[in-house]
């Protein structure tokens, strides 16, 4: 285990002394600032080091949420209307969209910024949340109409090869009546309250088969268009509807024990182990093909 909070010449070095045969990537951000994760990867490039997950494009794409939106609707993978506010711009609401409205920065991660404000009934409380993101964290802000139904977090592990696991779904039966149903940043990650409290994961998903095939294809259609690798979890929605929309594209999962994507893993039948080595061998025979076809000139 190598921990790295900065970078730094001692880094490179310690790298190239070590010479490991590939690296298990588990770096989430790097100076603080979770932008550059993709900085970690691209060392690992340069070293021409195998390690696993995704590459610098794609970690560096996915933090850029509006762009990855864009991607999306080119490849006809449905996501819902929005648009960007940026610092110093008015608010204006392309004609068709419908409130309520979510507000949430569109280049963090963590659901921060994400709070019990963030879902706008009008004009006014819109234009609130916007100038929060805005001046709490300096970047633009991300507009979406709020798709008030079914949230599934959907983990895919494999590369050329992908496999949909186990599909989850956040139960926000319990939440208090003027609590929006959202995963914000204290329903991830303050225990203590009942956002927290009341944001309880279910998996398997009950579905029916029609709906769970829609939501598999829609996962590996959104990691293969964003360029994850090895693994990754695509959050969706559903509208009042039933129709369903991709929330966000994330190449870069918790993939602790107790997280999402190993819970996943077991409710499909997969131990811990398994899934570390599957991820493993695919870094390494990753690494190796590229060794041929160096070594092939």
């Amino acid at each position: 285990m190598l921990a790295v909070d900065y970078f730094s010449k001692d880094l490179i070095h310690t790298l190239l002394k070590i010479a490991p045969k590939f690296v298990f990537n588990l770096c989430e951000e790097i100076n603080g600032k979770c932008e550059l994760e993709m900085c970690v990867a691209g060392l690992l490039e340069l070293l021409g080091i195998p390690y696993t997950g995704s590459d610098p494009f794609a970690l560096g794409l996915a933090l850029n949420k509006f762009h990855v939106k864009q991607i999306l609707r080119s490849a006809g993978v449905p996501t819902a209307r929005g648009f960007v506010c940026y610092p110093g711009q008015k608010a204006a609401v392309p004609r068709g969209m419908r409130f309520p409205m979510m507000v949430k920065p569109s280049r963090q991660d963590a659901s921060l910024g994400i709070n019990s404000n963030s879902v706008c009934f009008t004009v006014e409380q819109l234009q609130k949340q916007i100038l929060y993101i805005h001046k709490a964290y300096e970047q633009e802000a991300l507009v979406e109409e709020f798709l008030d139904g079914r949230e599934f977090n959907v983990s895919v592990i494999g590369d050329k090869n992908p496999e949909v696991l186990a599909i989850s779904e956040i139960n926000f039966a319990g939440l208090p009546e003027d609590e929006p149903k959202i995963v914000s940043y204290r329903a991830k990650w303050d225990e203590e309250s009942p956002m927290y409290q009341f944001t309880i994961p279910i998996c398997p998903a009950d579905l029916p088969k029609r709906l769970e095939t829609r939501i598999k294809n829609i996962a590996i259609r959104s990691s293969q268009c964003i360029g994850c690798r090895d693994y990754a979890r695509v959050d969706m929605r559903a509208d009042s509807r039933g129709s369903i929309y991709v929330l966000e594209v994330n190449p870069n999962p918790d993939i602790s024990p107790k997280a999402g994507f190993a819970r996943a893993a077991r409710s499909a039948g997969y131990s811990y182990s398994d899934i570390i080595l599957r991820i493993s061998e695919t870094a390494m025979e990753r690494g190796a093909q590229v060794a041929a076809a160096v070594y092939a000139f």
